[in-house]
């Protein structure tokens, strides 16, 4: 792999004071002090510059840095070729479009990224670029006490395709259930990004970084011929350990009414295990590692 490893000027630059420059809002710089974001494996540190995997920096070029500051600056909305154009290249007339190619695949290669299968950088074509991985602020205050959960497509365990769309929904249902519990506590990871993982072969632990979340919970459906069992795992990522389980028994019957009972069920736990004050956590009972819901509950 062939990477620009040419080192960047960080000295201080004079703003530009040309009218053709756009003035982007940027959450990022919204308050004093460095700046600490993550994404997957990688933190970036906006306030001098550095990229760095597990720890270790990574030497980037200055335009390919730059573009990823911008990415950063709006996660989940479209960066335009222009706005880019405007922003790195403005005195480039000839040769822009080539510079800019470059510099966005030196990005991908060493995030280990492909425009055709996407992780962080999504082309859209003849228009500009997204960044789709989910980004946090490592160093603000405000998110101190906030963790996230990323809710696993659950898998059909029959052989009947036609049960495929019961486990879609549930997995739907779980999501928009579980991110209504407590915004400022816990953040739901959407079903978009989630989705990808569905008969993935990537373990926990990278599942969790690549997510950049503290919780996974993961799921099964298995059916018989007078009902349907749902086993349900929440796991701790970075230990890789359960921290609770479930089994939920259903017979056959609507099917949407069964995923939003089964879904209330599994979030009612979530409440417990995830949301609930330490000292309601501690005055409840203790919890089995599996809890089994009737049929009829």
């Amino acid at each position: 792999m062939s990477i620009d490893k040419q080192s960047f000027d960080i000295s201080p630059k004079t703003p530009s004071t040309s009218s053709t420059i756009r003035a982007f809002p940027s959450p990022a710089h919204s308050s004093a002090g460095p700046v600490k974001l993550r994404f997957g494996n990688f933190e970036v540190d906006l306030s001098c510059r550095e990229l760095r995997k597990h720890g270790l920096r990574i030497r980037l070029a200055e335009k390919p840095f730059r573009i990823l500051e911008m990415l950063l600056e709006r996660p989940g909305q479209v960066v335009t070729r222009l706005a880019l154009r405007e922003r790195l290249w403005p005195d480039t007339h000839v040769g822009y479009d080539h510079s800019l190619n470059t510099a966005v695949n030196t990005l991908r290669e060493l995030l280990g990224d492909t425009a055709q299968n996407p992780r962080y950088i999504e082309t859209l074509p003849r228009l500009g670029y997204r960044f789709v991985s989910t980004v946090t602020r490592t160093d603000s205050p405000e998110n101190g006490g906030k963790r996230t959960l990323a809710v696993l497509p659950f898998e059909n365990l029959s052989a009947n395709s036609d049960h495929e769309f019961f486990a879609d929904g549930l997995t739907e249902e779980t999501i928009f259930c579980a991110s209504q519990l407590d915004t400022r506590r816990l953040g739901v990871i959407a079903r978009t990004s989630s989705i990808q993982y569905k008969r993935t072969r990537k373990s926990i632990h990278e599942i969790a970084a690549e997510l950049n979340v503290h919780w996974i919970l993961e799921g099964t459906v298995r059916w018989s011929s007078s009902g349907l069992r749902v086993a349900v795992q929440l796991i701790q990522a970075s230990e890789q350990t359960h921290i609770w389980s479930g089994t939920f028994d259903r017979d056959l019957g609507d099917p949407i009414a069964t995923q939003c009972a089964v879904a209330k069920e599994i979030c009612g736990a979530l409440q417990r295990e995830l949301v609930a004050p330490k000292s309601v956590l501690q005055a409840a009972a203790p919890q089995h590692d599996h809890q089994r819901v009737a049929a009829n509950h």
